[in-house]
């Protein structure tokens, strides 16, 4: 599960000969305003919104921003709680009809768990044919993510293993989920699906039960420690947002191929540069992952135009993650 990427890479080294299979990968993305955090060391961060992803403690709002997502049963004799999340993937380029192959959401853990620690969810998609976020008109006491007409389709998904802080981790699979929905008569590309967790009350427990999970608006506290004992860096980590991976037999809609946030040149790769267009002026936090998760660049850039250094890495598949105006897209590129 932890080798979250070795997936896509197999994928895309399928045979020409084969039938053609795509792979799309959404992250959570900002929905607006921004929010300014003082860390108890000081730090100032400043940090892009979402209401695509919140959070519901029994049959109340729990929170549109927060640093971190739970889902699950906290069972504490005195302070028993069921904790339902709800995530929203817009822009899906997935044609009416397709045939899903498999699905998952990956999240990165926020806190160290252990295997005691089980938490026993169902994952179920909204039965409608374009999710709207869970903002205030519709995620309210008069509207929870309970009440939101739930899919035939459910995924059991059982987490007992153990997770290190900041480690990516994926669900059971989901693609009967989004097989429902894509087929829907309204089901368009370029459309929303939100997926709603839900918790078993597992009864009264020593142990959390609950799993807890990087939010949009995370930040690596440098009160937290991985276990080397390396402390958070006191930023947002945008390739920590959840994001959905879909497995679909067939092409992806036209939709698909131009990104909202960069270009990239030339693919493959056969010198030590390569050219990054940005969408605007902006800043960007531009990252690249090897074909193992493995992060091997991180670099903030202004500007449109920007020549990237890439004599450090060598021949192989890449993934490049490049966040700008509260939008993150990924492209995988090769280094020949």
């Amino acid at each position: 599960m932890k080798r979250l990427i070795l997936l896509a890479s197999a994928l895309f080294a399928v045979s020409g000969l084969m039938a053609q299979q795509s792979y799309l990968q959404r992250f959570i993305q900002g929905t607006g305003g921004q929010i300014t955090d003082t860390l108890d060391n000081g730090t100032v961060v400043t940090l892009d919104l979402s209401t695509d992803d919140v959070e519901q403690e029994n049959d109340e709002v729990d929170s549109y921003y927060d640093d971190d997502l739970d889902a699950g049963w906290e069972g504490a004799p005195e302070d028993q709680n069921l904790l339902t999340l709800g995530l929203r993937f817009v822009d899906l380029p997935i044609l009416q009809g397709s045939t899903i192959d498999s699905a998952f959401v990956v999240f990165h853990a926020h806190e160290g768990k252990g295997a005691e620690d089980v938490a026993e969810l169902t994952i179920v998609g909204e039965d409608v044919d374009d999710a709207v976020t869970f903002d205030e008109t519709n995620f309210s006491e008069s509207m929870l993510l309970t009440d939101r007409v739930r899919t035939t389709a459910e995924v059991e998904w059982t987490v007992d293993e153990d997770w290190t802080i900041w480690q990516p981790y994926k669900t059971a699979n989901i693609g009967s989920i989004i097989q429902e929905i894509v087929d829907r008569p309204g089901w368009s590309s370029g459309n929303a699906i939100a997926l709603i967790f839900l918790p078993e009350d597992q009864g009264p427990s020593t142990v959390e039960n609950a799993r807890e999970f990087t939010s949009f608006e995370n930040i690596a506290d440098p009160e937290d420690v991985d276990p080397q004992g390396n402390p958070g860096d006191g930023t947002n980590h945008p390739e920590r947002r959840p994001y959905l991976e879909v497995y679909v037999d067939g092409a992806l809609s036209t939709g698909e191929v131009a990104s909202r946030v960069f270009r990239f040149y030339p693919n493959p790769v056969s010198d030590a540069t390569a050219q990054l267009t940005l969408e605007s002026d902006g800043a960007a936090n531009v990252q690249v992952f090897n074909a193992a998760g493995q992060q091997v660049m991180n670099e903030q850039t202004t500007g449109r135009q920007n020549t990237l250094n890439l004599e450090n890495l060598d021949q192989g598949l890449y993934f490049l993650h490049v966040e700008q105006d509260g939008v993150t897209e990924v492209k995988k590129f090769i280094i020949k």
